[in-house]
């Protein structure tokens, strides 16, 4: 466990026994976790409730960056014959799927609440470092909200932390176009505000990293206007990563995503992409994402070289076992904003505008430039753009939400899960319900919260 955890709970544990006896509390999803009486007191208490707003977002990240914007997509297929993988790549999910459950993401939301509550209370901190806590907090609370909506659709909104014991915890579900609009991106606004420009440490929430999440917002909503507004500037590969390390964090399951040397990956590189990597003439994204010299084997590729550290002595990564599993995890890097904007380019009628951003990226990774020409289409553009977006963000949980966003998912995937129930020798249904393109609510938040409404066709 982080250091800076183990003090927060020290804080916690008194009025966390007081409460283990009312039914009520246990019910509270999300549940708000800072005890205000003990807490929330000094400069030291401010971090350390800013610290456990990022733990909460590596909890629920490493828990589920590759299921929610990779596995349901074209990028993997099951490895083994475990039943989750099956189910996840199959569209096969239920109510009872663990990642369905979005118990770590309002865990977040709730500590984001109580910061944005608590934070102008504490007189021990300057103007400057109380509202850069408070940029953090609202934006890592619109973070969590836009993952929410883009998985589920309408979600129940909390913005803030419960006063008493009398407070109603169960809350219907809010519909996604409201969440967007009144709460997203007015945080996200409200945190650009707030922000200390100065810092741009990467692997906090800065005002690039703000600007990038209002780009995808604006992408989501299909507002290309503002999309084009947002204009990424420097030359910064990375803008928001979040940083996993074993030896203070603990286990995480990225090891089993992404790969390692102790344990069967969960997923396998789909051949669909491998092909597309070994087709890009000169791409050096091929090498660094994994070994091509399996390529063509009977061999599955289950590891995804770029997230670890190259050993100079074997010319290839450092492959750790699960546990001693170090990631830094790029949210938003600076070519997923550009291609973005070329996407919005391209919708807006700009298509050399938006292929200069295209062969931009692919002549920085060794790749052919594609002549525009060859895209008679708008629609034929926005294919290479996003076969573009494929490689160059392959798994960093992009992929999935860029077909849902184009409305690609049933034309994509579908006869990809036929050739997969094909092998199983299982019914062949495909992907031809677009409702299943939601995740279903879990079990777990029905239960707690008689207000929610599964999303149809899923059964509770």
């Amino acid at each position: 466990m982080h250091s800076d955890m183990k003090k927060i709970l020290l804080y916690l544990m008194p009025a966390m026994l007081l409460l283990t006896g009312c039914e009520k509390f246990l019910d509270q999803q999300p549940i708000s976790s800072l005890s205000t009486e003990l807490f929330w007191k000094t400069a030291e208490d401010a971090n350390l409730g800013n610290a456990a707003i990022y733990d909460g977002l590596q909890k629920t990240l490493t828990d589920c960056y590759i299921d929610w914007g990779d596995a349901r997509s074209d990028n993997f297929t099951y490895s083994g014959t475990g039943d989750y993988q099956i189910l996840v790549t199959m569209n096969g999910l239920t109510s009872l799927t663990t990642t369905a459950n979005w118990a770590d993401l309002y865990m977040t939301i709730a500590r984001a609440n109580v910061a944005i509550e608590q934070l102008p209370k504490v007189k021990a901190l300057s103007d400057v470092d109380r509202n850069h806590y408070l940029a953090q907090a609202y934006a890592a609370r619109a973070y969590m909200y836009f993952y929410a909506v883009r998985l589920w659709g309408a979600v129940p909104v909390w913005t803030t932390p419960y006063g008493s014991m009398s407070d109603e915890p169960r809350k219907p579900r809010t519909p996604e176009d409201s969440v967007i609009n009144n709460v997203i991106i007015p945080d996200l606004q409200k945190a650009r505000t707030l922000i200390n420009r100065s810092l741009t440490n990467v692997f906090e929430i800065s005002e690039g990293a703000i600007l990038a999440m209002l780009t995808d917002v604006y992408m989501w909503k299909k507002d290309y206007a503002n999309t084009i507004f947002i204009n990424p500037s420097g030359n910064k590969e990375a803008v928001f990563v979040l940083n996993w390390d074993y030896t203070k964090d603990g286990e995480n399951f990225l090891g089993l995503r992404l790969g390692s040397s102790s344990n069967t990956s969960t997923y396998e590189i789909d051949s669909v992409v491998t092909r597309k990597f070994m087709a890009s003439t000169g791409d050096l994204r091929r090498w660094n994402t994994f070994d091509t010299l399996l390529w063509g084997t009977s061999t599955k590729i289950t590891q995804i070289w770029k997230y670890y550290d190259y050993d100079p002595a074997t010319n290839k990564p450092k492959i750790p076992s699960r546990i001693e599993n170090n990631v830094k995890i790029p949210l938003y890097r600076t070519a997923d904003i550009l291609l973005l904007r070329a996407e919005a380019l391209n919708r807006t009628g700009d298509k050399t505008g938006a292929f200069t951003i295209v062969n931009r990226i692919r002549t920085l990774r060794g790749a052919r430039a594609l002549v525009p020409a060859a895209y008679a289409t708008v629609d034929a553009a926005e294919d290479a753009i996003l076969d573009e977006r494929q490689l160059e963000l392959f798994a960093e949980s992009r992929r999935w939400f860029d077909l849902v966003r184009t409305g690609r998912v049933l034309q994509v995937v579908d006869p990809l899960i036929r050739e997969r129930q094909r092998e199983q020798r299982l019914q062949e249904t495909g992907f031809t319900d677009a409702r299943k393109i939601l995740w279903p609510i879990s079990r777990d938040a029905l239960t707690r919260n008689p207000l929610l409404v599964q999303n149809p066709p899923y059964s509770e």
